[in-house]
């Protein structure tokens, strides 16, 4: 393990000198270069992630197929979204928007006195079980996560953006990443400060987003399969997740509020927004203005759902784009 370790830490100084060192200094940027060692293995581990996707995951969406018929073109601009998110390309965008904001409440926070606490100081024993303590950091990430969640379809202007990632009518293990770059970066505000709040070391939110990621990018994928009957309530899966997305309906017209956890479904056990009845539905938005988001490309989706966003902070100033059937409750 040592070894693997140490490997990784040379492609990781590697990279950094050969590409990303010289840049910074070229450009006088030497602020940036703990965040750019940092960015380099944000992208190795993209790089791993891809891997684990195109060589596990596909290979068993292409084996065991729940749709297997449907327009394959649909699924190519997901694919962009998740190379541009995995290999840190929205997320370096994201990153250089919100690392001043965050570091500048970590500044204000500090003022008013306050140290974030670690659990181990909660809990003591927790300093000697390293996994245990992960495992905590983790659940308390997910269940800010499911929060976070709700509220993207709570509030008008913010479902305005969150839309894009349910328009997919052929669900995939690329349609993860499938989000708008502001919404990525009001999510990861948001995740951020709270990991701060609550003394997430940064090496441990590196592993939780990549862990939870890929289960994420799991629970996407075009299969008709769980964790089983007792790991369903455990691990969110496929089965799971799908009913999230499912086209709403004429008696069903809210069925996609349900089923937010990212990865622990316990959160919608617990708040009753749980749904395991094991039905197949098709996915999608039935607004077509929404749906119309099938036949763009990533810069056209970026643009028009960017659009969506400001009609829905003045609606008065155009006609709303959300049918009352997809229309998030009232704020």
């Amino acid at each position: 393990m040592r070894d693997l370790i140490d490997l990784w830490i040379g492609i990781q100084t590697w990279l950094f000198e050969t590409f990303v060192s010289p840049v910074l200094f070229h450009f006088n940027l030497m602020e940036w270069f703990e965040p750019g060692f940092n960015a380099v293995e944000i992208f190795m581990l993209g790089v791993v992630q891809i891997t684990i996707i195109v060589l596990g995951m596909r290979m068993l969406e292409r084996r065991w197929p729940l749709e297997a018929d449907g327009d394959e073109r649909l699924v190519g601009v997901d694919r962009v979204y998740t190379i541009l998110s995995k290999l840190g390309i929205v997320p370096l965008i994201v990153f250089i928007v919100a690392y001043p904001i965050t570091t500048q409440v970590e500044l204000l926070v500090r003022t008013w006195g306050f140290v974030p606490p670690r659990l181990e100081r909660l809990v003591p024993w927790l300093y000697d079980n390293a996994l245990a303590s992960f495992l905590v950091y983790f659940a308390l990430y997910d269940f800010a996560a499911y929060w976070v969640h709700r509220a993207q379809h709570r509030f008008s202007w913010w479902w305005a953006l969150h839309s894009l990632h349910h328009s997919q009518r052929r669900m995939t293990v690329w349609s993860d990443d499938r989000n708008h770059i502001l919404d990525d970066l009001l999510v990861t505000i948001v995740l951020v400060v709270f990991a701060q709040f609550v003394g997430v070391q940064p090496d441990d939110y590196i592993l939780i987003l990549v862990i939870g990621r890929l289960i994420e990018s799991w629970s996407h994928a075009n299969v008709d399969m769980s964790f089983g009957r007792i790991g369903q309530k455990l691990i969110v899966g496929p089965r799971f997740h799908r009913l999230h997305h499912a086209l709403a309906g004429p008696d069903e017209t809210h069925i996609h509020d349900h089923n937010f956890a990212p990865v622990l479904p316990i959160w919608d056990i617990l708040f009753g927004t749980a749904i395991y009845d094991g039905k197949h539905r098709p996915t999608g938005v039935s607004d077509p203005a929404i749906d119309a988001d099938n036949g763009r490309s990533w810069p056209a989706q970026q643009v028009t759902v960017f659009g969506r966003f400001v009609r829905a902070l003045a609606p008065r100033f155009s006609r709303s784009s959300v049918q009352p059937g997809l229309r998030p409750p009232a704020e």
